[in-house]
Formats: structure tokens, C-alpha cells, sequence
């Protein structure tokens, strides 16, 4: 029986099975990034929209215009129009973009990452 003495250490197999699965997080978290870039950069846009001057006297297509202008100059292509919903209650309004994104994984794995942002606004009369 040997000693604990001689059982110190990692084995070279466990060294490889580590550098395995850090590798393989490592690709996910490569290719998931830009989509969680995105997403957040989605989100920026959507409060300047709602911060914008006058944005409660623009009409559903005006807002929409205003937004998908800026996510064209942000190159963000995941999100179209049917995604965008824009809903009014009394002196409030709500903008909501929910949108799915589909990225190769590795092999034949693909991540599917669903997100989903709202920003609020009140109407502020146009004397304001």
C-alpha cells in the first residue's frame, strides 16, 4: 500500500479534464458575450428614448423611428419591429421590447437567450 505521501498532487489526466472544461467555458463565454453586449446596449437605448424631449407626444411609429434608428447605428440586428410593444394608461406609458436570441453553442449545441427590457414615462403637458 503506498504512502500518502506519494498520492500528492494533480494527476495529468485531471489537469486535462480541467483544461477541457475551462476551454469549452471558455468558447461559450466568447460567443455569448457580444449577445449580452447587445442587450445591455438595447437597454441604453431604450431609456434615452423615454428620456427624450417630447417623447410623450410621439405616436407609437415616431418612438419606434427614434429607436430603431439608434439600434441601426448600434448594428443590433436582433430586434425587429414586432418585438417592440408600446402600451398607454392614463398619463403613463410603458415600452417593452421583448426579442429571442439563438447563437451556435458548439458541435450541434445552440443557447437560446430570451430577453425582455421595459421603461416607463409619464406625459408631461407640451407648455412643459
Amino acid at each position: 500500500m503506498r504512502s500518502r505521501r506519494g498520492q500528492k498532487g494533480v494527476s495529468i489526466a485531471s489537469m486535462l479534464v480541467l483544461a477541457a472544461v475551462l476551454g469549452v467555458l471558455f468558447v461559450i463565454g466568447v460567443r455569448l458575450f457580444p449577445v449580452y453586449m447587445d442587450y445591455y446596449s438595447v437597454r441604453s437605448i431604450m431609456g434615452e428614448v423615454a428620456h427624450s424631449p417630447n417623447i410623450g407626444s410621439k405616436t407609437y411609429w415616431q418612438v419606434w423611428n427614434a429607436i430603431n434608428t439608434r439600434l441601426d447605428i448600434n448594428s443590433i440586428d436582433d430586434i425587429h419591429r414586432d418585438n417592440f410593444k408600446m402600451n398607454t394608461v392614463g398619463n403613463e406609458t410603458t415600452l417593452t421590447i421583448s426579442y429571442e436570441v439563438r447563437r451556435h453553442l458548439l458541435a450541434n449545441i445552440d443557447g437560446l437567450i430570451i430577453f425582455k427590457h421595459s421603461v416607463h414615462y409619464e406625459h408631461t403637458s407640451s407648455g412643459d
